[in-house]
């Protein structure tokens, strides 16, 4: 699907909806941006793409939206950031169990996390059909 495509998708299912604007606005910017830039998307970097200083709940119905409709363009991930400020991305089975269970395994010491959410930073990033069309563009 191109962009054209994607945009039209959207505009035509939500764009009567304000959180259809918004989606537009943060897939225009992921359009305008290199694809070594997209590595890290955040919900703050995703808010800020639609001239928003916070992550309201327009910006966050857009981000379910853009990772979890059958028109999704964007994966999410998370990324633990230890005691030593140490990274280490989590899969999504390890981030599903965690949440499932309330306990996060250390990938490297094996041991529980304490407070585990209050480490975990989401993150986004282009599908890989997203990334060949931006490839493309």
């Amino acid at each position: 699907m191109t962009l054209d495509e994607i945009r039209e998708e959207y505009r035509s299912r939500w764009g009567e909806l304000p959180v259809g604007s918004v989606c537009l606005d943060i897939i225009d910017f992921v359009a305008s941006k290199p694809l070594d830039q997209l590595r890290f998307l955040t919900f703050t970097t995703l808010a800020q793409a639609t001239g928003r200083d916070v992550i309201d709940t327009e910006v966050l119905a857009a981000i379910n939206l853009l990772t979890a409709s059958r028109l999704a363009i964007l994966e999410s991930h998370a990324m633990l950031v230890d005691e030593d400020d140490t990274e280490h991305e989590l899969s999504r089975e390890e981030f599903a169990e965690a949440r499932k269970t309330g306990t996060l395994i250390h990938p490297e010491t094996g041991e529980a996390v304490p407070d585990f959410e209050a480490h975990v930073i989401p993150f986004f990033t282009p599908t890989e059909e997203l990334q060949r069309e931006l490839a493309h563009d």
